[in-house]
């Protein structure tokens, strides 16, 4: 297959990749290198590999039947809806606040303007919505191809100048302590949301059946996963870009890491730049605004795409314009995250730490729906399943459930 072929059907995937590099990148991958310098870094490959097959069958779903993953949900029971929705409309308020939060703050250091940062993040999710309004799926695919360009380069740069210039360190280095409930806590956090939450696998189906729309035709199953492969695998070599940056340039300085997202991006950005020279400045400062810019724009897509479209599915008479619930939950989710930032600010915290458990505890019965799904007839009639993704399945569904019935052990454990 020719590689414009490849260039010119890329969208879907890139939109997930847009999704998925985020806080997770940015923020906790920097921070496993800044920690424990490249201690995780096999943490990180085989977390990814374990959940592939989890997001995988997104795409292979919308291409092999032509409907949403939510069709399958349905198809196997109501309940999966609800826990769905339940998950979604229980985060997505939280997660764009949070998104939105951390790129207001990088803004804020960018331009030095004295705006509070809810007025940030109320200007960049104005913006957001004024993209999507402008050209809806299509203008967010042109966005976002540019938008990931502009990031990979400005992130490798980034990590060559690191390379290069790497500064001598002259404190004793830390390393990762399995017996450590501190480090173990942290390992939780990094790889329960590496890459990103597993339903967002019905975003990737959202997005494809949106392309379709779009370009008139449904890709071929080659071309499809070919797509997906290259915005899944690459948001993984983007974890190890920030998580080597973090360990080339801040592992061993000395410097007390903030556990404020906010904070912690502007030290990464700061510190960095001191150790290579003002002149680096751009490049580091670029690519921290465009992984979080990348994902608050398709956060605001998403939830409101795929919340309004398991809406109709449950009440079809409830909904006849599922477009313009679209737009609708788009502005109300706007309002909702910038709302928690005015009055909720200082109880961020919490809320994260809601959502996030949210998260980690429901994990493991998202990826049984999508291993339901995956070994249904519609699919498996099509595109059997290899012996490897079966025994890489069943290895994800284990870790996942130990992983979540784990932190829960922890988080127990921290309250008694």
């Amino acid at each position: 297959m020719k590689l414009r072929t490849i260039l010119k059907n890329l969208g879907p995937g890139l939109l997930y990749a847009g999704a998925a590099v985020g806080v997770s990148h940015l923020v906790q991958s920097t921070r496993a290198g800044a920690m424990f310098g490249f201690d995780l870094v096999l943490a990180v490959l085989i977390v990814n590999l374990l959940k592939y097959p989890f997001f995988e069958i997104g795409t292979k779903y919308t291409v092999a039947t032509g409907n949403v993953l939510l069709e399958g949900y349905d198809n196997l029971g109501r309940w999966s809806l609800w826990v769905f929705l339940g998950i979604s409309v229980g985060t997505m308020f939280i997660i764009i606040a949070v998104v939105t939060m951390v790129t207001a703050g990088l803004v804020h250091n960018l331009t030095g303007i004295e705006f509070k940062l809810w007025q940030w993040s109320a200007i960049i999710l104005g913006f957001c919505i004024v993209v999507l309004v402008a050209g809806k799926y299509k203008f967010l695919d042109s966005v976002i191809r540019l938008v990931i360009l502009l990031l990979t380069i400005s992130t490798f740069i980034s990590l060559c100048l690191a390379i290069y210039a790497s500064p001598e360190q002259v404190v004793a280095r830390t390393h990762f302590d399995v017996f450590s409930s501190v480090d173990v806590l942290f390992l939780v956090a990094l790889l329960g949301w590496m890459p990103i939450p597993i339903e967002a696998a019905v975003w990737q189906s959202d997005w494809t059946l949106a392309a379709k729309e779009e370009r008139g035709s449904m890709p071929s199953m080659q071309m499809a996963l070919i797509d997906f492969k290259v915005g899944y695998w690459g948001t993984t070599v983007l974890a190890l870009a920030f998580l080597s940056l973090g360990a080339i340039m801040m592992h061993g300085s000395g410097t007390e890491f903030s556990a404020n997202a906010v904070t912690f991006s502007d030290q990464l950005v700061q510190l960095i730049s001191k150790n290579l020279g003002l002149w680096a400045y751009p490049f580091i400062a670029t690519a921290a605004f465009l992984t979080m810019f990348s994902t608050s724009i398709t956060c605001i897509d998403a939830y409101p795409r795929v919340v309004a479209r398991t809406w109709k599915i449950l009440y079809p008479n409830q909904i006849k314009d599922l477009d313009k619930a679209y737009w609708v939950l788009i502005v109300l989710v706007a309002l909702g995250a910038v709302a928690i930032l005015i009055f909720f600010q200082e109880s961020m915290k919490t809320m994260v730490d809601f959502a996030t458990t949210i998260s980690f505890v429901t994990a493991p019965i998202i990826a049984f729906i999508h291993f339901k799904i995956s070994k249904s007839k519609e699919i498996q009639e099509k595109y059997p399943s290899s012996n490897l993704s079966k025994v890489v399945s069943w290895l994800g569904l284990v870790f996942l459930t130990v992983f979540a019935l784990y932190y829960c052990y922890i988080q127990i454990s921290k309250s008694l």
